[in-house]
């Protein structure tokens, strides 16, 4: 019996080497041993052993490192990155400014032997901590529901915070802002927002960064994790509210100042209830309009926000053009100006081939005069009559307008009309069907 087992042990040995190295080629071509790049970023852990000695410090070097994991290719099939652990412990810096770096792997099966490390330590700068007072401003994002816009913000820690930190991350500082978002609140509400710190060049500070900062309130009460509060207040939205424009002096005479015209002739305000009731119905400039010794009509811009300043709790709709054009009308007396439609005028020969377009669009300036001390004339005392015969052709054509007046007036100045005729689009659907 022992023979058999001790007989020809060598090649049983030899058996048994051979299967195993069999058995690591097969590992070695099925499941090899591979090298994966991971980018993770470093944590820091006890930097209150840098602020204990009224230091602070500011990273000079990367905030990310890069491992290479060196690995079975299954294993390595299953990591990511978020497996990975890279911590920075501020007790272990050095003289040099450099704090060792430690990796930890969630997979048990990857060691530290596993990993490379690059860089493998991080590079800090140490510096006299400093403490500045900044001014939050508040960015609001998003739209109430209709009818309303965000008319105040306020800040209910106060308009200023406290920060304390590395004198050159202080230094870089351009300003803070707590950003709100208030899409369809229809009442007063406070919100809670997470400060955010913009640098000089326009970047917001990183996480890492944030982290190295200490943020009080006005009051030197500790932020909990950098957040305030912020008072919003709804103003309502009032639509379609007339100008008016104050108007002194006397015209040149021989001459009558006959009123005057608003671009836009309506605004769109937005407001406080007390504050928009007591406009009553309507937006009156501040700025005067003289005439005295006109002797032609002229215009005048104006700005509304001048206006508005001077008002507390109103303001115009969010995006609106502040820039308000007068025309003022000035004419001789016994001269009438009079705004006739178009949809008024007597069409004849309109050509059916083109499409005609109209300056004016809308209405046609007709001036005349009495000539014998006639009462006022009205639009509607007005015959106008037009020949678009020669537009038959695509062109640009200054057709006169044939005006007929009552007895006793009489045209200051002929009326003409700008057509454009353009060719009509080909209607390729019917030319389809045609076939």
């Amino acid at each position: 019996m022992k023979h058999k087992w001790t007989g020809n042990l060598s090649l049983k040995l030899l058996s048994l080497v051979v299967a195993f190295l069999i058995w690591l080629l097969v590992m070695n071509i099925d499941n090899p041993t591979k090298s994966r790049l991971f980018q993770v970023g470093i944590q820091l852990m006890n930097e209150d052993s840098v602020t204990e000695i009224d230091k602070a410090f500011d990273i000079i070097s990367d905030e990310t490192v890069i491992l290479k994991v060196t690995e079975r290719r299954r294993i390595l099939n299953s990591l990511t990155r978020d497996d990975f652990t890279v911590l920075a412990d501020m007790e272990n810096l050095n003289e040099m400014g450099s704090v060792p770096l430690t990796v930890i792997c969630s997979n048990p099966a990857v060691s530290w032997d596993d990993i490379e490390v690059s860089p493998p330590s991080m590079k800090v700068k140490l510096e006299q901590r400093k403490q500045s007072e900044f001014v939050v401003n508040v960015s609001v994002s998003g739209d109430p529901e209709k009818g309303y816009e965000v008319g105040k913000t306020e800040v209910v820690q106060g308009k200023t915070v406290l920060i304390a930190g590395p004198e050159s991350m202080l230094n870089r500082i351009n300003q803070v802002v707590a950003e709100i978002k208030v899409n369809r609140i229809n009442a007063d509400q406070r919100l809670a927002s997470k400060l955010k710190i913009i640098d000089k060049n326009g970047e917001a500070f990183t996480s890492t960064q944030m982290s190295r900062l200490q943020i009080k309130d006005a009051d030197g009460v500790l932020l909990s994790e950098n957040t305030i509060m912020v008072d919003v207040v709804l103003w309502r939205v009032m639509n379609g509210v007339p100008l008016v424009v104050p108007v002194t002096g006397t015209s040149a005479t021989g001459y009558r100042y006959t009123g005057l015209a608003t671009i836009p002739a309506e605004v769109n305000l937005v407001g406080t209830e007390e504050a928009l009731e007591a406009l009553g119905g309507k937006l009156t400039l501040k700025e005067v309009i003289s005439v005295e010794g006109a002797t032609e009509g002229f215009t005048q811009d104006f700005d509304l926000t001048e206006t508005l300043s001077e008002m507390e709790g109103i303001r115009l709709v969010k995006d609106s053009d502040p820039t308000v054009t007068v025309s003022v009308k000035i004419e001789k007396s016994g001269e009438q100006t009079l705004m006739l439609p178009l949809s008024s005028l007597e069409v004849r020969n309109r050509p059916e081939n083109v499409n005609l377009s109209f300056s004016p669009a809308d209405v046609l300036t007709v001036v005349v005069h009495g000539t014998n001390g006639s009462g006022t004339i009205k639009v509607s005392d007005i015959k106008a009559k037009i020949d678009l015969g020669v537009c038959s052709v695509p062109d640009t054509y200054e057709i006169p307008v044939e005006i007929e007046l009552p007895e006793g007036y009489e045209l200051v100045s002929d009326v003409k009309l700008v057509v454009t005729a353009a060719e009509q689009p080909v209607d390729t659907n019917n030319k389809e069907a045609g076939k």
